[in-house]
C-alpha cells in the first residue's frame, strides 16, 4: 500500500477545509425539509467513511502516524457533523410539538452545543500541536 497516493495522503491531514461543517448543516436541511434520507446518507458517508478506510489501510500497513492523522481527521468530520446540525436546528427555530416540552428541549440543545463545541476546541488544540501527550 502506497502511503504517498494522493486519495490516502488527502485524507491523513486536517485543514479547514476538510472539516464536514456543510454535510452536517445539509443533512439537517434535507431532514426538516423532508428530502431523502438517502441524500442524507450519502452526505455523512462521504465526510466520515473515506478517513475511516484510510486509517485502516495505513494502520494495516504500519503507517501508524499517518493512520492516526487519518483518524483526527474523522473525529474532526464527526464533530463537525453534529455540531453544524444542531447549529441549524437552532437556527431554523425547529421546536417541540408541545409547549411542556420547549425548556426540555431548549437546555438539552444548549447542553449539545456545548459539548460539541468543547470537544472542537480540544481537538483544535490537538491538531495545533499544543496538545502534545494528551490522550484523546
Amino acid at each position: 500500500m502506497d502511503p504517498g497516493g494522493s486519495e490516502i495522503a488527502s485524507r491523513t491531514v486536517v485543514g479547514l477545509g476538510d472539516v464536514a461543517l456543510a454535510s452536517g448543516s445539509a443533512g439537517a436541511l434535507a431532514f426538516t425539509t423532508g428530502v431523502s434520507a438517502t441524500l442524507i446518507g450519502v452526505m455523512v458517508a462521504v465526510a466520515l467513511l473515506p478517513p475511516l478506510v484510510a486509517f485502516g489501510l495505513l494502520m494495516g500497513s504500519g503507517n501508524e502516524s499517518l493512520a492516526w492523522g487519518a483518524m483526527l481527521l474523522f473525529v474532526a468530520n464527526f464533530i463537525a457533523i453534529n455540531l453544524s446540525g444542531v447549529a441549524t436546528f437552532l437556527a431554523q427555530g425547529i421546536r417541540p410539538q408541545r409547549w411542556s416540552q420547549a425548556k426540555r428541549a431548549k437546555r438539552a440543545s444548549i447542553a449539545a452545543m456545548v459539548l460539541w463545541i468543547l470537544m472542537l476546541a480540544h481537538l483544535v488544540y490537538i491538531i495545533l500541536g499544543f496538545g502534545q501527550g494528551i490522550v484523546i
